[in-house]
């Protein structure tokens, strides 16, 4: 296959930011589903307006975005799949694991590609740190410790993000996907052990908006990992620090990375004055290549879907055993509210 043909179905803030990664590389993007016509309003000329994606998917698109509501996944999937599209599809991959399983087994059966976009992945300053670490630069991981402070309204985020029914839940499973991603990709080992706390502090919602997250490994290693969705306007953090047996690195996301070695500090800046849009669009500009390579080269992409719903599975297993916290309910034995 030489030329592919893709559709896209959702175009919101990602949505066209996958748009605009397909038309970076030069990939011709024919369709596009949606059932707002304000997002249709929105598709350039030249690209059809579909207002149900199963229209999409009777046309002779060979692939398709899916940017939809998180619960919607599992259906569309399914769907993309049994007509015979390959699909990269938005984290996170599903709502619950059966529906995750039975979406992987789905593309087995098809023969078709789904690809879970781990947008971090491909981010420059992540793949700085990822060849430090192989090359042996700070010596064994011994520790983990990452997080992610965001601004609910920074990137005009939809209202269905603090919806059940449509996110499936909050902070951990919406942006934690991504940090326990990177986090099992960097230690190359799956948890043993999961256990946390969770609260509704910030946002008066039904889903979570802070969250502390504990892994342990086999190996003995651990990660700390920090997760909160703030009301009030601040600075975006994302942090990933690898703690070593000869030094450190301390990759700050969309930013660079810092070096800690023999008692000297270097960093390594990968931005100048991109917006956090452009920044957002390198890491999928690689995932869309990726996609766009696996189908032509008739080869799993990288990561693999069974690779990238570990992480999923880690933020599922926290969900089952974490604690929840309420505001003003007294936390210790005997303290006072």
């Amino acid at each position: 296959m030489t030329v592919l043909r893709v559709g896209i179905i959702g175009l919101g803030y990602t949505g066209r930011l996958h748009l605009q990664a397909y038309q970076q590389r030069g990939i011709q993007v024919v369709g596009v589903a949606d059932p707002g016509p304000e997002a249709l309003g929105l598709v350039p000329a030249g690209v059809e307006r579909y207002e149900h994606y199963q229209d999409l998917l009777e046309t002779g698109v060979d692939a398709v975005s899916i940017c939809t509501p998180t619960a919607t996944h599992h259906r569309i999937t399914l769907d993309a799949l049994a007509a015979g599209k390959h699909v990269l599809l938005e984290k996170p991959i599903a709502t619950t694991e059966a529906d995750a399983d039975a979406m992987i087994q789905s593309a087995r059966r098809h023969s078709k590609t789904l690809f879970v976009g781990m947008t971090h992945r491909f981010y420059p300053e992540i793949l700085s740190a990822k060849r430090m670490v192989q090359d042996g630069e700070i010596g064994d991981v011994v520790m983990v410790r990452d997080s992610i402070f965001e601004h609910f309204g920074f990137l005009n985020a939809p209202s269905w993000y603090l919806n059940p029914q449509l996110a499936g839940a909050g902070t951990v499973l919406s942006s934690g996907v991504h940090l326990v991603d990177r986090v099992l990709w960097f230690l190359e080992e799956f948890p043993n052990a999961v256990s946390g706390y969770m609260q509704k502090r910030f946002l008066n919602a039904c889903v979570e908006d802070a969250a502390q997250m504990s892994l342990g490994f086999p190996s003995g290693r651990s990660a700390q990992i920090s997760f909160g969705l703030l009301a009030e306007p601040q600075p975006l953090v994302c942090d990933l620090e690898l703690i070593g047996t000869r030094g450190s690195l301390i990759v700050n996301t969309w930013r660079g990375f810092e070096m800690r070695r023999n008692g000297t500090s270097t960093y390594h800046a990968t931005y100048t004055s991109e917006i956090h849009q452009e920044k957002v669009l390198r890491g999928l500009v690689g995932e869309v290549e990726e996609f766009c390579a696996a189908i032509r080269e008739d080869r799993d992409p990288r990561p693999s879907v069974e690779e990238s719903t570990r992480a999923f599975r880690v933020v599922m297993a926290f969900y089952r055993t974490a604690s929840s916290v309420t505001v003003g309910e007294p936390i210790l034995p005997g303290s006072k509210s």
